[in-house]
């Protein structure tokens, strides 16, 4: 029987080879010259310094994905372990993300031993997200912090409503797949940088790390439009009645499993409209801000109506970097002084009599 022996050309092997080799060359050194003449217009991959003891989960704001959602929710990170442990859990919408950042909250719990986790869900849920989170991880906290801006309004935004019906292996799946697609991207622009010219949202994309021991915002690179927050008080509605009856089922439920809750109100919005509308030139991102001028809620008369105690910091000196989430710098002021005052309250010097300062 005639043997069938393929036959190889070892030139054609070779050259094909020799011609990758010079494409790649190529492609890679136009690409970092293109880097050296227009940096604001391309992206070689640099990423925030982290601290290496911390996990972090990483959120692209231009995504239409929530991979923190789904990885806390079902458990895939080390989250899932780490809330759980907390004695203070704050909840809320973007606002308490941006306000209660990891430096502030990791410096807390070393000088106090109470640890504390930030669950407040950026993408505009509120009650009804939270109350899935605290029974899907069996939630027991001494104290929530809820920053009251409409956050007991019913309903689950689209990235809730998705979070809760993927199921353990798509949500699984898809946060291994952007994990993977994350690294490789971020390590192939070190050779090939990413262009903006043309593109919608730039060169560099915009990124959250969040703290898989804390929850909360460890480093971004947002773009920063700093305005001074608003000086006037609180003016809005107060609750409304659907907002009131949420609520105290809410903390009815609370309070017989033994938690306290706390209302606070993150300061946003601006006087200087004009200055934010000069800074900030893209007509989609003023669209998603139109709000910012809304005057803060009522949230003394909706800590009166619902009992609670009610922690407010002014905010004099404090800034926006879009009009609504306070910056780094203000971040790290607002959470000093609510942590302050934060310790005032009897039922957080109760807690401290059974904890000690981490060293």
């Amino acid at each position: 029987m005639r043997s069938s022996i393929s036959n190889s050309n070892p030139h054609s092997t070779r050259n094909a080879v020799i011609a990758f080799a010079i494409t790649f060359s190529i492609c890679a050194g136009l690409g970092l010259l293109f880097h050296h003449y227009f940096p604001l217009e391309s992206w070689m991959g640099n990423l925030p310094v982290l601290d290496k003891g911390d996990g972090y989960m990483v959120m692209e704001t231009d995504s239409d994905q929530a991979f923190d959602l789904y990885a806390m929710y079902y458990g895939i990170e080390n989250s899932a372990r780490e809330a759980p442990k907390a004695d203070v859990l704050i909840l809320g919408n973007s606002k308490p993300f941006f306000a209660f950042r990891n430096e502030s909250v990791k410096v807390f719990t070393e000088k106090t031993g109470i640890r504390v986790y930030n669950l407040s869900v950026p993408y505009g849920d509120g009650l009804a997200m939270a109350k899935a989170f605290i029974d899907q991880l069996r939630l027991s906290p001494s104290i929530i912090v809820i920053n009251e801006n409409h956050f007991f309004s019913s309903g689950f935004s689209p990235y809730g409503e998705e979070t809760l019906k993927m199921g353990y292996c798509q949500a699984f799946l898809k946060v291994v797949e952007h994990n993977i697609s994350w690294f490789l991207r971020s390590h192939l622009h070190r050779l090939f940088p990413r262009l903006g010219l043309g593109k919608i949202y730039g060169a560099e994309p915009v990124v959250a790390y969040r703290s898989v021991q804390t929850g909360c915002l460890a480093s971004g690179n947002f773009d920063e439009n700093p305005v001074p927050v608003a000086s006037r008080g609180h003016g809005q509605e107060s609750l409304s009645p659907d907002e009131f009856k949420n609520a105290s089922r809410f903390i009815q439920k609370m309070k017989s499993r033994g938690i306290k809750i706390i209302l606070t109100s993150i300061p946003y919005g601006t006087d200087e409209t004009g200055r934010l509308d000069q800074s900030i030139k893209n007509d989609e991102k003023r669209m998603l801000i139109s709000k910012a001028e809304e005057p803060y809620q009522n949230v003394d008369a909706a800590a009166r109506l619902l009992g609670l105690p009610l922690i407010v910091v002014k905010p004099d000196g404090m800034e926006t970097f879009d009009g609504r989430h306070l910056d780094e710098k203000s971040g790290l002021q607002f959470a000093r002084l609510f942590f302050n005052e934060f310790l005032k309250r009897p039922e957080v010097k109760t807690l401290l009599n059974f904890r000690r300062p981490i060293n």
